[in-house]
């Protein structure tokens, strides 16, 4: 199969630029399609064809269910059976925006989509080509992020090309994602709030809505096989580049001591080693700077609108996270030494992203 780019400006497209992809999906095609988020890969979420397409290109387990993506309340009406008034009101304060709510499905929504649960995870992105793609189709679009299943999900379309090229016909591609990483997924269909997957809306934000929101501690059941997870991101490990990933977590003392030590360790197995540097105030020895054998990436440092108390901008380092981490294969390090950072605001997704990443969690 060969795989088509389309190139559109987000802020100046026609509709019949959209045509090619809007007819694919009509005949129960995929297409790849920018989100503020991520890059998804969607076909139409009513057509079962269309869905194990997606399944194949990814890759993906038949037991992770996918997020189904609108363009108005509508829409939402015509695939979920109820719409409490204080969700309704949830979803008017969000959307569009990125932030999925589970549903209790309609028969509409066929169920490879759930992987069989009776939920659904719905979200309305804000992306001005995704929303223009499903309103002109006026249907719901079955979307993961565009990418092989356990790599880092996309944010650019040439990492969709590089991961499903003679797999899909078709990408739209619109230029970088300015979150950077998925949404945050919710359940307040049961009568509590619980974050499920943390995301592009933060903590604080749904606190300032939902006061009595949690987030969900899986308690390891991930690696668990009769485990059904309820949403994408609770059960596999993904988000991970070819190359081993140390994340350290703790104190600035505690992060510049485990950087130099666990350096000398792997330099001394003679591996190609990458330290992926987020704190301005984190100092990093002359004799590692000054090494060809060892990458520094600086992410997120570079701005001026940064957190004060750890010196870093976490939206920054959301926007380039999976990008950052694609190149760490281009560059064919075989380690990443990455700085944990704050779980305030959106460093909250970020951490759980790089948590799954990793191979090794050493903590303060």
């Amino acid at each position: 199969m060969l795989t088509k780019i389309i190139r559109l400006d987000p802020l100046n497209f026609s509709l019949e630029q959209l045509q090619e992809a809007i007819n694919l999906i009509r005949k129960d095609e995929i297409v790849a399609f920018p989100t503020e988020t991520v890059y998804g890969l969607g076909g139409s979420a009513f057509s079962e064809t269309a869905v194990r397409k997606i399944y194949k290109a990814k890759g993906r387990p038949s037991d992770n269910p996918m997020i189904v993506h609108i363009s108005d309340l509508e829409m939402l009406s015509s695939i979920v059976n109820i719409i409490p008034e204080n969700i309704r009101k949830l979803c008017e304060r969000f959307w569009p925006g990125p932030l999925t709510i589970l549903f209790e499905k309609s028969e509409k929504i066929p169920d490879i989509v759930t992987a069989g649960l009776n939920t659904v995870a719905v979200r309305m992105p804000s992306h001005p080509i995704a929303l223009a793609l499903i309103k002109t189709l006026r249907i719901p679009i079955a979307a993961p992020s565009a990418n092989l299943s356990t790599r880092p999900s996309p944010t650019e379309a040439k990492h969709v090309f590089n991961d499903l090229q003679g797999k899909i016909p078709l990408i739209i591609d619109s230029g970088s994602c300015n979150v950077g990483v998925e949404s945050t997924v919710i359940d307040v269909h049961k009568g509590y709030s619980v974050i499920l997957r943390p995301g592009g809306v933060s903590l604080e934000d749904l606190k300032s809505f939902l006061p009595m929101i949690e987030v969900f501690n899986n308690k390891n059941k991930e690696f668990s096989n009769d485990f059904k997870p309820l949403t994408p991101g609770l059960k596999y490990r993904h988000y991970s580049p070819k190359a081993e990933i140390i994340l350290v977590e703790g104190s600035k003392k505690f992060l510049e001591e485990k950087i130099v030590s666990l350096y000398f360790k792997y330099r001394l197995q003679k591996k190609l080693i990458g330290i992926l540097h987020t704190h301005k105030n984190i100092q990093i020895p002359s004799e590692i700077l000054n090494d060809p054998k060892c990458k520094m990436i600086y992410l997120g440092l570079m701005d001026s609108d940064i957190d004060t108390n750890n010196l870093i901008n976490a939206n920054k380092i959301a926007e380039g996270l999976f990008s950052t981490l694609r190149a760490v294969d281009n560059q064919k390090i075989d380690l990443v030494i990455v700085e944990g950072i704050s779980e305030k605001e959106i460093g909250l997704a970020i951490m759980n992203r790089l948590r799954k990443a990793a191979s090794k969690i050493i903590k303060e």
